[in-house]
C-alpha cells in the first residue's frame, strides 16, 4: 500500500513538474509570436514538438489540449518544409493534437497534408468528410490510401475521384463499399481495365458484382482477341464463329466436368510450390524440368499457384481434348514455346505429329500475352461466381 501511495504522489508531482514546464513554453510561445522572428518561431515548435512526442505516452488529455494549442498557433503561417517535419513527425502518434492534425490535413500542399491523410489515425470522421469534400484530386488519393475507411468516406471518393483515386479504393481492402459505390464502380470498370483488376481482387464483392465484372472480362476478353486477329494480314474470320469460339474456349477452362487428375493428388504438389516459392526458386525452368521428368502434378500446382488460380482448373485445362485452354495460362505467364511443347508431349504421351506441332506453334505464335491474360483473369473470376453461389 505505501509503495502505491509512492508511485501516486510521484505521478501527482510529475504532473506538477509537466504543467509547470507547458506554462514556462506557453511564455516562450507567446515571446517567439510577438518577437516575429522566423528561426525563434521553427526553433520554438522543435522544441514543443519534441517535448510532446517524449511525453505522449504519459499525457493526460489536458496536457494534449495544451500541446495542441500552442503548437497550432507556432504551424500556422510558418516555412513550407517545417510544416512537412512537423506533418511526419505526428502522423503515426496515437494521440496527436487533433487541431494540429486539421491543420495539416487541409493544407493546400499536398506534401503537407499526405502524412497525415494516410496514416494519421486521431483524424476524426468529419475531417476526412471535410477533407474528402473540398480539397484536391491529389488530398483525395492521399485519403483513398488510409487503412481503413467507412461507406461516408468511400462514397465521397468514388464520386469525386478520378481514375487513380477511383482505382486505389477499390483495391484497399480496408476501405468498406456501400452498395451504391459497388454499382457506380463496377459501372466505371466498363472502361477501365486497371480498375477492372482491382475490382477482381477484392474478396468482398458480391455474387451480382462478380457477375457484373465476369460480363465485362469477357467482352473485353472477345474484343481484343478479335482486334488482334484483325491485325495478321491476310486473315479473315467470321464474326458470330469468332464469338462462339471464344465463349467456347472459356467455359472450356472453367468447366466443372471430371477430370483425369484427382484434387487429392495435389496436396504434395502445393506443399513442393510452397516450399519452392518461399525460397524464390519457382520459375519456368523448374516447372518445364517437372514437366519433363513427369512431375505433372507439380507443374500443375505451379502454373496454378503463379497464376493465381485454383489447381483444378488448371488441371482441366490439361486434360482437355483441346490445347487452347492450356495455351491460354502458359502464355498468360509469359512462357515459352519450349515449354508448352513439353506440356504437349507429356500430356500425349509421345512426340507430337507434324500437323499438331504446326497447329499448335502457330496458336502460340498468334496468341498475345495480353489477350491469354485477360482471358485467364475471366476465368478465375467466373470461378470465384460458381463458387458463391454454390455457398
Amino acid at each position: 500500500m505505501h509503495s502505491t501511495r509512492r508511485r501516486e504522489k510521484a505521478l501527482a508531482a510529475g504532473k506538477i513538474v509537466l504543467m509547470d514546464m507547458l506554462t514556462s513554453l506557453v511564455s516562450d510561445v507567446e515571446d517567439a509570436v510577438a518577437n516575429g522572428d522566423p528561426s525563434r518561431r521553427v526553433e520554438t515548435l522543435r522544441r514543443m514538438t519534441d517535448l510532446f512526442i517524449e511525453q505522449a505516452p504519459h499525457l493526460a488529455d489536458l496536457h494534449v489540449a495544451v500541446f495542441d494549442e500552442v503548437i497550432l498557433r507556432l504551424a500556422r503561417g510558418i516555412e513550407f518544409r517545417v510544416r512537412v517535419e512537423l506533418s511526419e513527425r505526428l502522423a503515426d502518434m496515437i494521440n496527436a493534437p487533433q487541431g494540429v492534425l486539421r491543420d495539416l490535413a487541409l493544407d493546400d500542399e499536398i506534401a503537407v497534408a499526405r502524412p497525415v491523410l494516410e496514416r494519421a489515425a486521431r483524424l476524426d470522421e468529419d475531417d476526412l468528410a471535410r477533407v474528402a469534400a473540398l480539397k484536391s484530386q491529389e488530398h483525395l488519393l492521399a485519403l483513398s490510401r488510409r487503412a481503413s475507411l467507412s461507406e461516408r468516406i468511400t462514397d465521397i471518393l468514388v464520386d469525386r475521384g478520378d481514375e487513380r483515386v477511383v482505382s486505389a479504393v477499390a483495391g484497399n481492402e480496408g476501405a468498406l463499399l456501400s452498395e451504391r459505390s459497388l454499382v457506380a464502380l463496377v459501372e466505371k470498370a466498363r472502361g477501365d481495365e486497371d480498375l477492372q483488376t482491382q475490382l477482381e481482387a477484392r474478396a468482398s464483392l458480391g455474387n451480382e458484382q462478380l457477375r457484373q465484372l465476369v460480363a465485362i472480362a469477357r467482352e473485353k476478353a472477345r474484343a481484343t482477341m478479335r482486334d488482334s486477329l484483325a491485325r495478321l494480314d491476310g486473315f479473315s474470320f467470321d464474326t458470330a464463329a469468332f464469338d462462339d469460339a471464344v465463349d467456347g474456349a472459356a467455359e472450356d477452362l472453367a468447366r466443372t466436368s471430371s477430370y483425369k487428375a484427382l484434387v487429392d493428388d495435389f496436396a504434395d504438389a502445393a506443399r513442393i510450390v510452397s516450399e519452392c516459392a518461399g525460397s524464390g526458386a519457382l520459375d519456368e525452368e523448374t516447372i518445364a524440368a517437372w514437366v519433363r521428368e513427369g512431375r505433372i502434378e507439380d507443374a500443375l500446382a505451379a502454373i496454378a499457384h503463379l497464376a493465381q488460380v485454383p489447381t483444378p482448373v488448371v488441371a482441366r485445362a490439361y486434360h482437355s481434348n483441346h490445347y487452347d485452354p492450356l495455351l491460354f495460362f502458359l502464355r498468360s505467364l509469359r512462357f515459352g514455346w519450349a515449354t508448352f511443347k513439353a506440356f504437349l508431349v507429356a500430356k500425349a504421351g509421345r512426340e507430337l505429329t507434324d500437323e499438331v506441332h504446326r497447329s499448335a506453334f502457330a496458336a502460340f505464335q498468334q496468341l498475345s500475352v495480353s489477350t491469354a491474360q485477360r482471358i485467364v483473369r475471366f476465368t478465375a473470376m467466373r470461378e470465384r461466381t460458381l463458387e458463391a453461389e454454390a455457398i
